[in-house]
């Protein structure tokens, strides 16, 4: 993404940064120094404003493949304090007049337009309280960033002409003149006029649509106020099924040739509807909601009544049976409460708006599928939340970019606060905190402080420590317990340590003690490094649950006899206890252990359970492990067989295994994604018959090219020159435009694995080179990336002026970007990946080198604690580095 200019960081930024004149340090302690400072510096805080926007209108001429969009946008204001320049966010746009009213008739006024701004100097100023409006002509082409243009290109005829927005984070201001805020909320209306035939969608409810010869001229308004990041405008080729729920407008756009899949993707819609209304006691709060699927885009938006989506959402009957794309419909359409109707005020908070959506998505889950999806869906969060937030905390305004805070601490770490509330809220509680928190800030902007005086209110309890905890620190508890039952006493005793680091978090623990014929649950308050429990108990207990209702976001690590875990993975009623129980015997080399996780393979009811015990098994390997896997091929639910199938592929030529993935391959499964993790496999096993069962795969048609494409990846591992002479043939421009991709980074991959002579690699280059001028953006881009990834990058030392003329024109960063890598690893001879390995090993050994620096600076300021100056400490750090 593009980096705010230096003019606005200034705006936009307080610094905490101070200045030291006189003597630099050593230019290792430099370094260090001045990371700090700039870290410093990016600190955010919402910045002052002049002006109020209360509405934005745009009328514009869109020419889908013209790839241009031209016409006015108006801004009405409302003035805060006297002013009389207003600064607009304007990013690459053609700006050609500006006028100004105050209720009159407009006039032109001057301005100036750097490429990153528009400066509107007033004829005159304008005190607080008054009204004032903006009419500014401009026009706006494809660019990187902000309008996304698609449609039939010289290679790939097949395209859908479409344009669709992508205002998230601050690119609204890419495409229109704005201030470019999460804060910044308004009404809007969009008048489009473009090529007849094509539909138009904006924000909001539809007002008019009116022929005018070859034209088509849709009016789009939203009287409630939103954030101007979540302004969507999409023209193109479009099927529309639309339905109501209670008197609203319920869409689904997709372009024709999908149109027979439009209604089972979305299935579900209106029932999440009423159940997200239901669970936060606010019902859908707009009169409308679409879900657009665009070519091109990936993931979801959840522009406001208006969710922006991929095709590849899009679901056949066949993709429905490994889930569909509940998660991330369910995940966009929470949004539309949880950053929409409110939304995020600074993105140094933006967890309210995607931890929520996130959350969403399990609880979701849990309604739809039950409560073993539910606590396996927050199973996996938690391991993305505990990396991504070992760092940094949730709350965090030194950032470089708004891009930069949209990671797992956001998203999963997010969700699993959420959690942590709602299991010491209880449902009910919690239910009602978020409809005082959706119902106090209808509309507006919110910071993480609004949440926890929402729950502080409903609940009357203080939760500043957990906000503080899991909010405004990074990392997480790392707990063991140490298990000990006293016979004699009759009591069992706990030893619990947090072994993390940091401090302790304070969070309440429970335990839960299953005998034959009782049990027993404790809840401890824990607020220690390490403390001792003792529970006395009528009997020895045959199952021993912590935290049993996964209650908190922790590494835990229990030290219990075998027997316990035993029964935990026999019995224990909570999933994620027996995927633990499963861990615990991963990697054993007791044959006794090996036969409990076949057992959890073959006959836990949970497909979860199932897949971590694949994956325990073929760490363990051998011929136990290889039946066991075999068998869950027969398993009911696609995911254990997909795991099973994917997991056999460490039984390198087993005849065992040959012959029990060929009529995956062969015949096929149900399942997209077991039939083609068998493709994959069944290539990786180097079965002597491969490359004539993958060339029929080649035959089958599939959702979008999957099959296919499984098979070609797959050819790409086979040790045969006939596999380069057909990944040739399929890079070739008659082939379907998703499949060529995939065959150039085979022909990368298959340089890697078989010993080719010159000639060889110089044809496999000449097929690559063939496609660096190809319309096809995706095909373009694997060629690019290919080129610096085969085994002798250097041999392509004649496409580096064409790779330099992508380097500097291409009008896609990452393609930008990866050119340059890609002529680096010509120029080096080394693949980019070894390159990389390298990277990663000089990092190594500066961390290293830092971390001693920094001990060495913190002994000097210890020095330095009598007042010397820094003159004195730069004296002795030089010395110290020359001995």
């Amino acid at each position: 993404m593009m980096p705010l200019s230096p003019t606005r960081a200034r705006a936009r930024v307080r610094s905490n940064s101070f200045w030291i004149p006189g003597a630099i340090l050593a230019l290792s302690l430099i370094s260090l120094t001045l990371t700090a400072a700039d870290e410093k510096e990016l600190t955010r805080f919402v910045e002052d404003r002049l002006v109020d926007c209360t509405h934005v209108a745009l009328e514009l001429d869109v020419d889908v493949l013209g790839k241009s969009v031209e016409g006015t946008a108006r801004l009405d204001l409302r003035v805060l304090r006297e002013v009389t320049t207003i600064t607009l966010d304007a990013v690459a746009l053609d700006v050609a007049a500006v006028r100004a009213s105050r209720g009159k008739n407009p006039v032109p006024t001057e301005f100036t337009n750097d490429g990153q701004h528009l400066e509107v100097t007033l004829a005159e100023s304008v005190p607080a309280g008054e009204t004032l409006s903006l009419w500014i002509d401009y026009s706006v082409g494809e660019s990187e960033n902000g309008l996304h243009f698609y449609g039939p290109t010289r290679d790939e005829s097949d395209v859908p002409a479409v344009v669709w927005s992508q205002g998230q984070s601050v690119f609204s201001s890419h495409w229109f003149p704005c201030f470019d805020l999460p804060s910044e909320k308004h009404t809007s209306e969009m008048v489009i006029t473009t090529k007849r035939g094509y539909e138009v969608s904006s924000n909001g409810h539809l007002v008019s649509k009116e022929e005018i010869g070859d034209k088509v001229k849709f009016h789009w308004r939203l009287d409630q106020p939103h954030s101007t990041y979540l302004m969507s405008l999409i023209a193109g080729e479009f099927h529309i099924t639309r339905n109501t729920w209670r008197g609203k407008s319920i869409e689904y756009w997709v372009h024709p040739e999908y149109a027979s899949w439009s209604s089972q993707t979305f299935q579900n819609t209106t029932r999440m509807l009423e159940f997200f209304s239901e669970f936060t006691g606010v019902e859908y709060p707009w009169d409308r909601y679409a879900q657009l699927c665009c070519e091109g885009f990936g993931g979801g938006m959840e522009n406001t009544t208006a969710t922006t989506l991929g095709t590849r959402s899009l679901q056949d009957e066949r993709s429905l049976i490994d889930g569909g794309s509940d998660g991330l419909i369910s995940h966009e359409l929470a949004h539309q409460w949880f950053g929409d109707y409110t939304t995020c005020r600074e993105w140094a908070h933006i967890w309210l708006n995607e931890g929520f959506a996130s959350y969403f998505e399990a609880l979701w889950e849990e309604e739809d599928r039950g409560g073993d999806e539910f606590a396996y869906n927050m199973f996996e969060k938690a391991g993305g939340a505990k990396r991504g937030g070992a760092n940094l905390p949730i709350v965090d305004r030194a950032y470089s970019h708004p891009s930069a805070v949209f990671d797992s601490r956001a998203y999963p770490k997010g969700a699993w606060v959420l959690h942590m509330l709602r299991r010491q809220l209880g449902d009910s509680t919690f239910r009602e905190v978020l409809g005082r928190f959706l119902r106090d800030h209808s509309h507006a902007s919110v910071e993480t402080i609004d949440l926890r005086r929402a729950i502080e209110q409903v609940s009357g309890r203080s939760f500043e420590r957990f906000f503080y905890d899991w909010t405004e620190r990074p990392g997480h508890p790392v707990v063991e317990v140490g298990y000990k039952w006293d016979a004699a006493e009759k009591t069992v005793r706990l030893d619990v340590k947090q072994t993390q680091e940091s401090p302790a978090f304070h969070f309440p623990l429970v335990v839960e003690f299953i005998w034959a014929d009782g049990f027993e649950r404790f809840t401890r308050p824990l607020t220690e490094k390490q403390t001792t429990f003792h529970f006395p108990l009528a009997a020895a207990p045959t199952l021993v649950r912590i935290d049993p209702d996964q209650s908190v976001l922790m590494d835990l690590d229990e030290k219990k006899p075998r027997d316990l875990w035993i029964s935990q993975l026999r019995e224990d009623p909570s999933v994620v206890a027996r995927v633990r129980a499963v861990k615990h015997f991963s990697g054993s080399e007791n044959k006794a252990d090996t036969e409990i996780l076949a057992e959890a393979l073959l006959k836990d009811g949970f497909w979860g359970v199932q897949s971590e015990a694949a994956d325990a098994l073929a760490k363990i390997g051998g011929d136990s492990a290889r039946d066991a896997l075999v068998s869950g091929l027969g398993q009911k639910h696609p995911r254990t067989r997909r795991a099973c199938a994917q997991h056999l592929a460490s039984f390198h030529q087993d005849p065992k295994v040959i012959a029990a993935i060929r009529p995956l391959v062969i015949d096929g499964d149900p399942s997209y994604s077991v039939e083609t993790t068998a493709i994959s496999t069944y290539a990786r096993l180097e079965a002597s018959d491969t490359l004539l069962v993958l060339t029929k795969v080649l035959e089958r048609d599939s959702r979008f090219e999957t099959i296919r494409n499984a098979a070609i990846s797959a050819l790409g591992r086979v040790q045969d020159p006939s596999a380069i002479a057909l990944l040739t043939e399929w890079t070739g421009r008659d082939k379907p435009r998703s499949c060529r991709p995939t065959a150039i980074r085979a022909l990368a991959d298959i340089t890697k694995r078989m010993q080719l002579d010159d000639e060889t690699l110089l044809a496999i280059i000449d097929t690559i080179r063939v496609s660096l001028d190809d319309t096809g953006s995706r095909t373009r881009s694997s060629a690019v990336s290919a080129l610096g990834q085969i085994i002798e990058p250097g041999l392509a030392r004649e496409t580096i002026p064409t790779l330099e003329a992508i380097a500097a024109n291409d009008s896609n960063r990452r393609l930008r970007k990866s050119a340059l890598e890609t002529i680096q690893a010509i120029q080096s001879g080394k693949p980019a990946q070894v390159q990389l390995a390298d990277l990663r090993t000089e990092l190594r050994e500066a961390v290293d080198q830092n971390k001693a620096l920094s001990e060495r600076l913190a002994k000097l300021e210890r020095e330095l604690g009598d007042g010397a100056s820094i003159e004195n400490a730069t004296q002795k750090t030089v010395k110290a580095g020359s001995n």
